[in-house]
């Protein structure tokens, strides 16, 4: 049974009535309802609240409700401007770059190579991968190049041939 913001905080409330602790509270908050139920710190600033004399267990309002950005809005700006920078369409949306790069997550869009492109591989892209990984392997069973290539790393090894 997953419980509210608000029943969580009903249940600090009455156990701060009791006069516990907020340490009290959170071992027995986790004991009956889970470990992630609620952190420490989110129990200790509530007592807090309570101390001084606050026991609304709502939410208090909020200067304005979070910022939305359209996709599809977003989709047109990138499809017009394959160059466009975050910068720009921040600008241009009135919002701010964090907002910008979460929404592009979202929409899997990636800035590779100075333009914006898809986060996933198309079927082409996966197709022409295939045949160079197969290239390979065909290339290496007739002449075995992947036993000229060689690899290193930064490691530096000093090496003294001293013959005595």
């Amino acid at each position: 049974m997953e419980l509210s913001r608000q029943q969580i905080r009903t249940i600090m409330y009455y156990e701060f009535r009791y006069k516990r602790s907020a340490t009290e509270c959170h071992q027995k908050m986790c004991e009956s309802l889970g470990i992630n139920t609620v952190s420490y710190d989110t129990v200790k600033v509530w007592f807090q609240k309570f101390k001084a004399g606050n026991f609304d267990t709502e939410d208090e309002p909020r200067s304005c409700r979070p910022i939305e950005v359209d996709c599809e809005q977003l989709k047109q700006i990138i499809d017009q401007d394959k160059n466009v920078s975050k910068r720009t369409i921040a600008l241009e949306l009135d919002v701010c770059q964090k907002i910008i790069v979460n929404v592009l997550k979202r929409i899997n869009v990636a800035f590779k190579f100075n333009r914006w492109v898809p986060h996933e591989l198309t079927a082409e892209d996966k197709r022409k991968r295939k045949v160079a990984c197969l290239d390979l392997l065909r290339d290496q069973r007739k002449e075995k190049i992947l036993d000229r290539i060689v690899t290193c790393d930064e490691k530096w090894v000093y090496y003294n041939n001293t013959s005595r």
